[in-house]
């Protein structure tokens, strides 16, 4: 059975008690194992319960092909139902998942991830045509994608974000969501949302550890009238006074302090809202500056040098970045985009040009705006390009990109060749 959209949203909350096994596979390998994850979530909240969960590989199946059906006939020792995670499973497999689909004892959930697999694929083929399975395709990430998985991820964590700083960072993603949401993690802990409540909370907890120390004034608490001085507490239920045992040599007494109100007054404004409180709307929002503070250091700066280095022509240079960005995983096709994106500011910018525009007025219509570290760059590239290239160079990209994604050839290779034609390209205006 194949499930996609709102089908497929319904079984990552809550697969149907009938289900046996689910695979999902395609090239995006982040995506496989987030969806694997939280449907296996659905039956053991805890994934590293080593009764209720078992971890199974390719080697396992080889080595035992009966274990699957083994293991989805166990009983969990502490009860309730078991999950069996399989991963790199392939067509090589299909005879193990045949046989126990024919047959499936107990309940146990197989959550099954795979790499690409074609349309006639055998292992896909079996999953599709059986009633108790479930089957989901993992593409690449496209911009929709992105930007519902930057909003959700971001107010997962009451976090808000801009539409500039959205814009920016959708651009500037990898098509992996494994890495995406590693990166917007990265941005959830630089803003720290769930810490504001401690830093209030700190707040007043120094403000009583300096009341103990300064001897603060218990009646003069602010906003407390007429409370009785805590050396005139009476006893309670033969509890002797409370001077009494304050009055201890060599320990200064209660009543002898600073007044806690100047002390509140120098925190929270004599007695109004903590100071942080008057910050927390606007640090709830993720901003352009909050971004490249963030992630510009790495992802985005990356993808920012490789355009730039292909958009002037510095062929020593793109060949140095994209080594770089290769050695760090970052995917051929995300940089293709963004290459293609970035000539599209530059057509965009260059049309305004020809409408009478001036270059100021040109970049300030660019969305997401242009970094200020970037501006003398990007003046230099509407010098040296024309329209008849820029239309040349997106064409080349984009046979780039479908090559990359159909023809099997190396996606690295494809990618360097295609950004050094495009980089050849880039000459001044006679």
């Amino acid at each position: 059975m194949i499930v996609k959209g709102k089908a497929l949203d319904q079984l990552l909350l809550r697969p149907a008690p009938t289900l046996r096994a689910i695979l999902f596979y395609g090239p995006n390998e982040g995506r496989v194992r987030e969806y694997a994850a939280r449907v296996a979530q659905t039956v053991v909240a805890d994934l590293s319960d080593p009764f209720r969960v078992t971890n199974l590989n390719a080697t396992d199946l080889k080595d035992d092909p009966a274990r699957l059906a083994d293991e989805a006939a166990a009983i969990a020792m502490t009860g309730g139902r078991r999950v069996v995670r399989m991963r790199g499973m392939g067509d090589a497999h299909t005879a193990s998942f045949s046989n126990f689909l024919a047959d499936p004892k107990g309940d146990t959930l197989v959550v099954v991830e795979a790499g690409e697999l074609t349309k006639t694929s055998r292992l896909r083929k079996l999953f599709e045509s059986s009633t108790v399975c479930a089957v989901a395709a993992c593409y690449e990430e496209n911009s929709k994608d992105l930007d519902s998985l930057v909003v959700h991820h971001l107010r997962q964590h009451g976090l808000t974000i801009n539409s500039d700083a959205k814009a920016y960072l959708v651009q500037c993603l990898g098509e992996d969501r494994l890495a995406t949401r590693q990166e917007l993690d990265k941005l959830v802990l630089y803003k720290g949302p769930h810490n504001r409540a401690n830093r209030r909370s700190g707040v007043k907890d120094v403000v009583g550890i300096v009341d103990t120390l300064d001897g603060a004034d218990i009646n003069d608490v602010s906003g407390v009238s007429d409370t009785n001085d805590v050396q005139d507490t009476g006893d309670i239920s033969g509890v002797g006074d409370t001077r009494d045992i304050l009055d201890i040599p060599g320990i200064n007494d209660v009543g002898d302090g600073v007044d806690t109100q100047d002390i509140g007054d120098t925190v929270d404004g004599g007695g109004t809202n903590d100071t942080y409180d008057s910050s927390d709307i606007n640090d709830r929002c993720v901003s352009l500056a909050d971004v490249t503070a963030c992630i510009g250091d790495s992802t985005i700066q990356g993808l920012d040098g490789i355009c730039d280095a292909m958009a002037t022509g510095n062929l020593a240079s793109l060949d140095n970045q994209l080594a770089r960005s290769f050695d760090t995983s970052m995917a051929p096709v995300a940089i293709i985009r963004s290459a293609s994106n970035h000539l599209l500011r530059v057509q965009l910018a260059a049309a305004m040009l020809v409408q009478g525009a001036t270059v100021d007025a040109a970049l300030r219509t660019l969305r997401p705006p242009l970094h200020f570290s970037r501006t003398d760059a990007f003046r230099k590239q509407l010098r040296m390009w024309n329209s008849d290239r820029l239309a040349r160079g997106l064409d080349l990209l984009l046979a780039c990109e479908a090559a990359c994604k159909t023809t099997g050839a190396p996606d690295k290779s494809l990618c360097g060749q295609a950004l050094m034609q495009v980089a050849s390209l880039a000459r001044p205006n006679p």
